[in-house]
This record gives C-alpha cells, sequence and structure tokens, in this order.
C-alpha cells in the first residue's frame, strides 16, 4: 500500500495509448479508492514483442524525422551506426507507411535530447516493429546527437 494522494480512480485504458495519461480516467484527485487498491506493474522484458514506441520529430511533414524510442519512461533517439534503407523500411511500416523509406545519418533532421537510446539496429527490411530488429546488446552505445538517425517515409 502506498501512501500520500491518490490521483487517478477509474482508468480504463485500451492497450494502445503511448502513456497511462492517454487512457480515459476519472479527474485528478477525485477517487472512490484507499490504498489497500493501489496498482502496481512488473516489467519481465525491456523490450515488449512489438517493441517499443517510435516516433518522428523535427521532419517538415510527419513521413520524415528523427527516430525516437520510447524506453525506460523518455523519448530518445537511435545512434545512426550501421542504419540502412532497410531499418528506414522498418520505421516506416512501424508507424503505418509504405512505399519507399529512406536512411538519413548524422543529424540530418537535428540533434536530439536526453537518452540516445539504441545503436547497431541491424533490420533485415521484413520486421513489422524497430524492437523486432534489436539485439539486448545494443541497448548501450558510443554515440553523439551529431549521429542521429532519420528517415524519410
Amino acid at each position: 500500500a502506498g501512501q500520500g494522494f491518490i490521483l487517478l480512480d477509474d482508468v480504463a485504458c485500451v492497450g494502445t495509448e503511448l502513456s497511462l495519461l492517454d487512457c480515459p480516467h476519472s479527474n485528478w484527485g477525485q477517487h472512490d479508492c484507499s490504498h489497500a487498491e493501489d496498482v502496481g506493474v512488473r516489467l519481465t522484458h525491456v523490450f515488449s514483442p512489438a517493441g517499443p514506441p517510435v516516433r518522428l520529430v523535427d521532419g517538415e511533414s510527419t513521413k520524415e524525422g528523427r527516430v525516437e524510442v520510447f524506453l525506460n519512461g523518455q523519448w530518445g533517439s537511435v545512434c545512426d551506426d550501421g542504419w540502412t534503407d532497410r531499418d528506414a523500411a522498418v520505421v516506416c511500416r512501424q508507424l503505418g507507411f509504405s512505399g519507399t523509406a529512406k536512411a538519413r545519418a548524422m543529424a540530418y533532421f537535428g540533434e536530439g535530447h536526453g537518452p540516445i537510446h539504441l545503436d547497431n539496429v541491424e533490420c533485415s527490411g521484413t520486421e513489422h516493429t524497430l524492437g523486432q530488429c534489436v539485439r539486448p546488446d545494443t541497448v548501450s552505445h558510443s554515440c553523439w546527437h551529431s549521429e542521429d538517425a532519420g528517415v524519410i517515409c
């Protein structure tokens, strides 16, 4: 049981939300709960089978930008070491875009901020999500934001 304020009640997620706050819920602080009803989560894998959520940032349209993934509660970039059109194709597919995909390297869409979550991503090009291309040992990296990967879908 926790202590202090109970902030959320009647949370009704569908499972596709990127954040708990995107789920329908009661007004902040309005509840009919006690701390005996506190919930918790146990994470058993770094990546879900679908992999981490992905977004494109700082492009001129929604179909291009710096690739960012959501891990450990924050958005971070992907290092361009080994970044190819095959990797870009998987990112575009994951985001629902079809057609040709082009990889962009060396912070083509500007340098990101915060963590660099992935390095040495290796996609064959047939995967449905970027998470399927990532080996657990590629989470550590030796990159700078000047090496942030991008895509044009």
